[in-house]
């Protein structure tokens, strides 16, 4: 398999994203059990933008920190997880890591959830505790099934890596892909 560095606007990654995103989801839900695959489309169906938003987080955190291993973002979506059935109890105590990394993907996921549930811009629905908390869930299943081999594994963090559109990446209009038989 060869590796290029594709701009964001190529067909092709798109694409390729697209088939291995479909094919992961497929492989998930047949393990999945009846009601885990309920509770997964209901919470892409209602809440598509923050499952992406807190997915993309973690994809660009594998792309910065190559040594991140799905261990790492299942303890930081468990303490995460932790403070927020705290605060659904009426407490507020948040869970931290004395892990770097943990801690790191902790912040940004803690981060992300509070701009989805306290939003500035006027019209943005506002996401309920509740519903942060089913979000994190359904990533910590979709996390723990892959990781499920090695808490050092680092399959769960790759596919969203590979998957992931890099933000802040425009195309180069000088880069060009050659394709064979077409003419540039």
């Amino acid at each position: 398999m060869i590796e290029i560095d594709c701009p964001e606007s190529c067909q092709y990654l798109a694409a390729g994203r697209a088939r291995e995103i479909e094919q992961e989801h497929i492989r998930y839900l047949r393990a999945a059990e009846v009601h885990e695959r309920e509770r997964y489309f209901r919470a892409i169906a209602a809440h598509e933008r923050v499952l992406a938003h807190l997915q993309l987080l973690i994809g660009e955190a594998r792309r910065r920190a190559r040594d991140l291993t799905d261990g790492d973002v299942l303890e930081a979506l468990d303490l995460l997880l932790a403070t927020l059935r705290t605060e659904e109890s009426g407490l507020l105590y948040e869970r931290t890591s004395s892990n770097l990394r943990v801690e790191g993907m902790r912040r940004r996921l803690a981060e992300a959830l509070e701009y989805h549930r306290r939003p500035a811009e006027a019209g943005r629905g506002r996401l309920a505790l509740k519903d942060a908390i089913e979000c994190l869930e359904v990533i910590r299943s979709f996390a723990a099934r892959r990781a499920a081999a090695s808490p050092t594994s680092q399959e769960f963090v790759d596919f969203l890596a590979r998957t992931a559109p890099r933000v802040g990446r425009e195309a180069d209009p000088d880069s060009r892909i050659i394709v064979p038989g077409q003419t540039i």
